[in-house]
């Protein structure tokens, strides 16, 4: 009986130890707390555009058109309530929109004249590479110096037989007067006013217009963006026996190529400083890679300084 009785008080006393830590013990575990909910928007993501619901109208290059265009459809489906329209008009009358008032920017291939064009305010976007591209049926020429580029132009040189091509009959298809590659193409590659008059000459307004007619006339040669080569079975040829590499941009070895700018009638405000600012961004510049761009930041000083005008 007494072997029982303490047997008993044994485990009263355990089962009073196990109730007592049940109730009044203390844990050393820790418990998630979930965060608490500020109701603050999140700032947006690095390289989204600043969005501003309003409307936007460019207007000019057609050799920059494209890359506008493509941002433009990144930048209105990332804001809701923008709406961008991008008008292919050439760079002169780009110029000539953005200063009367009557577009937001003005794309141009080259530097707007301060003279004629008052009050404008320059945005440098990019760095577009041009080529002078040949027809197919154009065999054997792979290469022309710039003076055999402007006897053509200036309508000396008239068969490709003269070239080491076939016999084929040149036809020079040329740019309207206003328009910046051919501005570029003048003062860079032919070395002075394209001449070239009469059935050997055909004249296109738009890059796009300039493409199709080498790819489907015969024995024609021209100047474009490099961009449209490929997608137009053109052949870019080198000039005075460079090609129009990245390389060669950069060092400036290569001469076709000229800085693209988008001007504001003064400071840029609201869509068009947002979108001009977007421009430059990340995701533009895959755009701009893309279509056979360069980062204008990427060329020295010194090369960017060809580009500009005496007295500018």
């Amino acid at each position: 009986m007494k072997k029982l009785h303490v047997t008993l008080i044994l485990l009263l006393t355990v089962l009073t130890s196990i109730f007592m830590a049940a109730c009044g013990g203390t844990s050393t575990g820790t418990t998630a707390t979930p965060a608490a909910t500020t109701g603050s928007t999140s700032a947006p993501a690095a390289g989204s555009p600043t969005c501003v619901a309003s409307t936007l109208k460019t207007n000019g290059s057609t050799a920059l058109g494209p890359l506008v265009q493509a941002v433009a459809k990144d930048y209105q489906a990332a804001c809701a309530g923008s709406s961008i329209t991008t008008a292919l008009t050439g760079s002169g009358a780009g110029l000539t929109a953005v200063s009367g008032g009557n577009a937001d920017i003005g794309n141009s291939d080259v530097y707007a004249d301060p003279k004629k064009f008052t009050g404008l305010v320059d945005h440098q976007v990019a760095v577009v590479v041009f080529s002078v591209v040949i027809n197919s049926k154009v065999t054997g020429v792979t290469n022309l110096t710039s003076a055999q580029i402007n006897s053509i132009f200036t309508g000396k040189t008239t068969n490709w037989k003269d070239l080491g091509g076939p016999d084929l009959p040149i036809v020079a298809v040329n740019r309207p007067t206003g328009s910046g590659t051919r501005v570029t193409f003048e003062q860079f590659v032919n070395g002075g006013p394209v001449t070239v008059t009469g059935s050997s000459v055909v004249t296109a307004s738009t890059t796009g217009d300039v493409a199709k007619n080498v790819s489907q006339t015969d024995g024609a040669i021209s100047y474009v963006a490099a961009s449209a080569v490929a997608p137009n079975n053109l052949t870019a040829i080198k000039i005075d026996g460079v090609d129009n590499s990245d390389a060669n941009v950069l060092s400036n070895t290569y001469k076709f190529w000229n800085i693209e700018h988008m001007y504001t009638k003064g400071d840029a405000a609201g869509i068009a400083k947002a979108f001009i600012d977007y421009m430059t961004s990340d995701a533009a510049k895959a755009h701009a890679k893309t279509l056979g761009f360069l980062d204008v930041t990427t060329l020295s000083a010194d090369t960017l300084a060809t580009r500009k005008p005496a007295g500018y």
